[in-house]
């Protein structure tokens, strides 16, 4: 189904990454017609995004990109998903070509407009903090919306072996509110460059799930649903986005591509519309 298949691991550091591979910096690995790439290692999100482009412009066929971060945030809180979501934070968010950013400020603004007090972002260097933004995890008293997304919240609860944060998390070990603030700016960008434009859709908002999945399919991804103790490489971010590639091109393979797309049928369907409109899904998760 998918001529092109390029999974991403991302990041939300706001300096390059050293000229070694190293962990915590952005990776990608990608197939086309048979062919299998090794790991990519990026120093900038910058530069990972030129591949990515040039990768999308030298194939004319179907394309899935695959990324491990939110799309979405939970349903409720105004924030939305998909496209919306990505064009909203790019309105506000500013990353320069060595990965600079204004994160921070930004969870603080969004912060006043959700709640005017301190969350539901959290998460800061002490010299961050302002009224609205604090280092520590403040009290979520929030009753517009929860804390966990529909898909985090079946995880937590199916799969307790594996961690996942939530999307509310800016700032250290296993956050992931960076990373979507950061990455949903790119994808905004991506999906505007003129010659994609037109391809570009992003996953479950805009394919009704498995409904619609040709051109180029911007999916979310997590990384550790996929195994990867067989890959041969130092660095567990690279055997990751091996492991989300070799994933799907099985999937493609043994023709139950329509199935990893699709909505678990166990949702309801209110739930159903709230992921598809709002707070988006995990690929993979049934």
């Amino acid at each position: 189904m998918f001529d092109l298949v390029i999974m991403v691991d991302w990041s939300a550091a706001a300096s390059p990454g050293p000229a070694k591979p190293s962990p915590d910096r952005c990776w990608l690995a990608w197939s086309v017609g048979g062919v299998l790439s090794n790991a990519e290692y990026f120093r900038t999100r910058a530069t990972c995004m030129t591949r990515i482009h040039e990768l999308l412009v030298n194939n004319d066929g179907s394309a899935c990109v695959g990324f491990d971060f939110p799309f979405g945030y939970p349903a409720g809180s105004g924030l939305g998903g998909g496209r919306s979501a990505s064009a909203y934070i790019a309105q506000h968010l500013t990353s320069d070509e060595l990965d600079k950013n204004n994160r921070f400020d930004v969870a603080s603004r969004l912060n006043e407009q959700i709640s005017d007090g301190a969350g539901p972002f959290w998460g800061c260097p002490s010299t961050a903090e302002t009224a609205y933004l604090t280092a520590k995890k403040p009290a979520f008293v929030h009753t517009e919306f929860t804390e966990w997304r529909t898909v985090e919240k079946f995880l937590r609860e199916q799969r307790k072996e594996h961690s996942i944060s939530t999307v509310w998390k800016l700032y250290t070990t296993g956050s992931v509110g960076s990373q979507s603030l950061t990455g949903l700016k790119e994808l905004n960008d991506l999906a505007r460059q003129p010659d994609i434009a037109h391809r570009v859709k992003f996953w479950p908002f805009e394919t009704n799930w498995e409904a619609d999945l040709d051109g180029i399919i911007l999916t979310e991804i997590w990384p550790s649903l996929n195994s990867h103790a067989s890959y041969d490489h130092p660095i567990k971010d690279a055997r990751q986005v091996l492991a989300c590639r070799d994933w799907l091109l099985e999937k493609i393979a043994a023709g139950d591509v329509q199935e990893a797309f699709a909505a678990p049928k166990w949702l309801s369907p209110s739930r159903e519309r709230k992921c598809r409109n709002e707070e988006g899904w995990i690929l993979g998760v049934r």
